[in-house]
């Protein structure tokens, strides 16, 4: 078994378009980005173009809120297909189905993601409201504010 997880960030250059699936209707949204390299010893930067997918809530959410010449981060699988155009030509395509999806240029940075994966990740850009802070940290006063234990 193999894991092929990537998490990458680059400038959307196709727009997303959303369609549906034939048989079962599921929304799968497709757009791409370029993923750039560290700059090399000369200076020279190297662009890869990488298509992105998206399923179902993801695919709706990314069809309404990413739009071409945002910055966006990418997590989810990598994949690369291998395939021959009708000249004969080997052409080789890489893609991530994505897992979610953050856009970097918004003022809200707001995330957007695949919702079987939405407790597993936390939107860092999140401002918690005051009181929910205060209290937390109302919490944490309490529990190390005992000399006796180590709170963990």
């Amino acid at each position: 078994m193999s894991l092929s997880k990537i998490v990458v960030s680059g400038k959307v250059v196709r727009a997303p378009e959303k369609r549906f699936t034939p048989n079962t209707n599921i929304a799968v949204t497709e757009f791409a980005i370029t993923v750039e390299s560290a700059p090399r010893p000369d200076g020279t930067v190297e662009s890869t173009p990488v298509k992105v997918l998206t399923w179902r809530d993801l695919a709706e959410r990314c069809d309404k809120e990413i739009k071409k010449g945002d910055l966006v981060a990418v997590d989810g699988r990598l994949q690369v297909n291998n395939y021959s155009t009708s000249e004969g030509q080997r052409k080789r395509e890489v893609e991530i189905d994505a897992i979610s999806v953050e856009n970097l240029s918004s003022p809200q940075k707001s995330e957007t993601r695949s919702e079987e994966y939405a407790d597993s990740y936390v939107n860092v850009g999140a401002k918690p409201a005051a009181r929910t802070a205060s209290k937390k940290t109302e919490e944490l006063d309490a529990i190390f504010a005992s000399e006796d234990e180590i709170p963990f």
